[in-house]
């Protein structure tokens, strides 16, 4: 869970969420869900608490997720679950891990290209101020340009 809603994607709001009391016994009530990411690792589901000071993770809803998490005295170990790959590596500090990860704030900026894309489908993609892919194909179909090729 987190108290930090621009760390979360995909944010879907919820009424009726229920609350999280803290340490203090003060309340914060859970406003929706997200999914947090680093890019190449993703937890699904996250809350969003608000009044929340810190990030805190949950190990059992990890595991569901189909990572192994293994914990010695000095670092705590987020893998795969064929134990192949280590995804994050956290130190301890006393008795905390501190999850030390480069999170994706905002809308990842992403650009698919197919290799199979020729030069001259390239080439209209200019012609026609850079329109998406998809249209040029819509124009195709629809037969609306003399000379675009299919």
């Amino acid at each position: 869970m987190t108290g930090r809603l621009e760390y979360l994607h995909d944010f879907r709001p919820i009424c009726n969420g229920g609350h999280v009391t803290f340490g203090n016994n003060a309340n914060g009530v859970i406003r929706g869900y997200g999914v947090l990411t680093t890019g190449s690792f993703s937890i699904q589901r996250v809350a969003y608490v608000e009044g929340l000071k810190h990030n805190l993770i949950n190990v059992g809803q990890l595991c569901k997720a189909g990572h192994q998490v293994k914990f010695d005295s000095e670092y705590c170990y987020i893998m795969t679950n064929d134990r192949n790959t280590c995804l994050i590596k956290s130190k301890a500090e006393g008795t905390m891990y501190l999850l030390d990860i480069s999170l994706i704030i905002g809308k990842p900026q992403l650009c698919f290209l197919s290799k199979a894309v020729s030069e001259v489908i390239w080439l209209w993609h200019h012609k026609l101020a850079h329109l998406n892919f998809r249209y040029i194909n819509n124009l195709v179909i629809e037969e609306l340009v003399c000379g675009l090729p299919t």
